[in-house]
């Protein structure tokens, strides 16, 4: 009974070991058909997973393989490595115009930080360039004129108007008011103009020569050149009251002669004697600056008379200007009017 007992086992043995051997060979087939691998390796690669226990995850990967070429890599335990040190991928920056480009550098070279260096521009010698528009003729000549003259009165050499330069000055005043006070007056005293076109009030101010206005446009001038003194220096108490008169003149001008030609001459200063004893007086040259200013804006043509002045021409009352004074005056308004 045992002997029949252990050759049933011996056959069932040898069964159990023949169907393993054909159920390997035909895997064997299997894998070689489908992954192309040598049957030795993938037998090898069997007995590893059949060693480590991981037939299932064998079977598995073998159910889910396509048709197409696929490698089926058996888990592996994962082998002890020594640590590694995690580097962060460079990120690519997307920098404006305005942006600097950092250096690029490559490894293995050193880059030693240095102080930027600032070149100091060397001084060259320039040439200054003026901005001032370019002079017109009419500057020139005007330039000329007072450079000429200048030298004249300086050398007290100025003599009296020639019978043409009065014909011609009569032609070109023919039209021509002349409005003021005393400085108007002697225009006429000193015959330079016939007395019929000068317009006058002696120690007058801007307020009191509004009286006066009527007579003044009822010839209808052309041409009106106002010509007052220090009065108003101490008749108005500032600038500013001297400059609103000064308007009111012009603008009651507009009105009684339409279209009329504005002028207005330079409020002369005192001469050096009186400016030392009448502090009123002295503020000439505020008065004068602030005409100058509300002549332009209202589009009355100023006339810079100061350069004519010389102590020697004052008359005793250091106020009025003698015949040299009135010689140069006329031939320069002859020159900005012709």
């Amino acid at each position: 009974m045992n002997n029949h007992y252990k050759k049933l086992m011996r056959k069932a043995l040898h069964l159990i070991l023949g169907a393993i051997g054909f159920f390997l060979f035909v895997s064997l087939l299997y894998i070689f058909a489908v992954s192309g691998k040598k049957p030795v390796q993938a037998g090898v690669d069997i007995v590893k997973n059949i060693e480590s226990q991981n037939l299932p995850a064998l079977l598995q990967a073998i159910r889910q393989k396509e048709t197409s070429e696929v490698d089926v890599t058996l888990p592996v335990e994962p082998t002890p490595q020594a640590p590694t040190v995690s580097v962060p991928e460079p990120t690519e920056e997307i920098t404006t115009p305005a942006e600097t480009q950092e250096p690029v550098t490559i490894p293995g070279d050193e880059v030693v930080p240095t102080d930027p260096v600032t070149e100091t521009p060397t001084e060259t010698p320039t040439e200054l360039i003026s901005t001032e528009p370019p002079l017109t003729v009419r500057q020139i000549r005007i330039n000329d004129f007072k450079d000429e003259w200048n030298e004249k009165l300086d050398a007290n050499d100025v003599r009296n108007l020639t019978a043409e330069e009065q014909q011609q000055i009569h032609a070109l005043f023919m039209n021509t008011i002349f409005f003021g006070d005393s400085m108007t007056q002697a225009i006429g005293d000193y015959g330079f103009i016939d007395m019929s076109q000068v317009v006058y009030k002696r120690s007058a101010s801007l307020d009191a020569l509004k009286e006066k206005i009527p007579e003044v446009a009822a010839v209808f001038p052309e041409r009106v050149i106002i010509f007052v003194g220090l009065n108003n220096c101490n008749y108005y108490k500032t600038p500013e009251e001297f400059a609103d008169a000064f308007t009111v003149t012009v603008q009651t001008l507009r009105e009684q002669i339409p279209g009329v030609s504005l002028y207005v001459s330079s409020l002369l200063p005192p001469s050096d004697v009186l400016g030392s004893t009448r502090a009123d007086l002295v503020r000439a040259p505020m008065y004068d600056a602030l005409l100058n200013h509300t002549a332009n804006l209202l589009g009355v043509t100023y006339i810079d008379s100061n350069w004519i002045v010389r102590q020697a021409n004052y008359l005793k009352d250091g106020i009025h200007m003698n015949r040299t004074f009135y010689r140069v005056w006329f031939r320069y308004l002859q020159l900005l009017m012709s």
